[in-house]
């Protein structure tokens, strides 16, 4: 089971591009609507901001070129503080008014105010489109990959995912429960869920591809559950790994990308290891069967 799970992990990189290209497709659609939006809420500022100071002396292109200044400074080492710190309404104002020589940066409020929320809603566009990618890429990459590793009904499918979201739900709830009184429990309470989804995986798998043509306890027994485990684990490992050569050879932006691909691949392989291993044995079973019957019968 765990060379067969890695080998699946790798023959199936092959989809690398299938969510690349979804995520890839949903940042430009994202950003077709954040540039404009952008340029639009820099002319309303400095609009407003021309308007607000008309009777003093101050240098426009100067005051221009101090804010522009004053965003290079920010700490980009850290992108998402950064932004954060941008698109504050009190770090704006406070920089206008300390680059157009006022101590009243109150002035700037109605302005800076409508140009931070245009940058949230258009920002939020991107991040909208950016996520739907990513859906899209995870569900297209995911019928895929199935295709090739363990095809199903659509009945089976949509009862076992009930099956799966109504356990999902309960655990989650009973291991905040157990927290919330004893936290170390969340430990203990994570190792049951792995390896009782672990033998709810292979019991499902058994249900949809072992049934009649292997016994249940070939397949829902502790040897495959600490298999499967054992297998997922190894598969998130490489992962990360891959990921992190990425971000060390080329950098942090490409690897972001490139690890949301990898490990969406990841994730799906991991989710049909149980029922690729079933399938797999239960049509070596039947071939085994068919066999024995032709032998007895020459």
């Amino acid at each position: 089971m765990i060379r067969q799970g890695i080998v699946n992990f790798f023959k199936n990189l092959k989809y690398f591009f299938t969510p690349l290209g979804t995520i890839a497709l949903g940042v430009v659609f994202g950003l077709s609507i954040l540039i404009p939006g952008m340029i639009d809420a820099t002319s309303k500022l400095v609009k407003d901001v021309k308007e607000v100071l008309a009777a003093s002396a101050v240098d426009f292109p100067t005051l221009k070129e101090g804010v522009i200044a004053a965003v290079k400074a920010l700490d980009w080492g850290d992108p998402i503080g950064a932004i954060r710190t941008m698109l504050s309404a009190d770090w704006l104002k406070a920089t206008l008014s300390g680059l157009a020589g006022t101590e009243n940066p109150a002035q700037f409020s109605a302005a800076v105010h409508a140009f931070t929320h245009s940058l949230k809603v258009n920002l939020t566009a991107l991040l909208s489109f950016t996520a739907a990618g990513m859906l899209a890429g995870y569900f297209l990459t995911r019928w895929l990959i199935r295709r090739n590793m363990a095809r199903r009904t659509l009945s089976a499918f949509l009862l076992q995912a009930l099956v799966d979201s109504v356990l999902a739900v309960l655990l989650t709830g009973i291991c905040a429960w157990l927290a919330t009184l004893w936290r170390p429990s969340i430990l203990l309470s994570t190792l049951f869920s792995v390896i009782f989804f672990g033998a709810v995986s292979l019991l499902e798998a058994y249900l949809i591809h072992g049934r009649k043509k292997v016994t249940i306890k070939s397949i829902v027994n502790f040897k495959n559950i600490f298999k499967l485990f054992a297998t997922n684990l190894i598969i998130f490992l490489l992962s990360a790994v891959l990921v992190a050569a990425v971000v060390f050879l080329v950098n942090v932006i490409v690897g972001v990308f490139v690890g949301i691909a990898i490990l969406e691949i990841a994730f799906i392989v991991i989710a049909l290891n149980a029922e690729a291993y079933v399938k797999k044995t239960a049509e070596k079973a039947s071939a085994e069967k068919i066999q024995m019957e032709e032998t007895a019968e020459k």
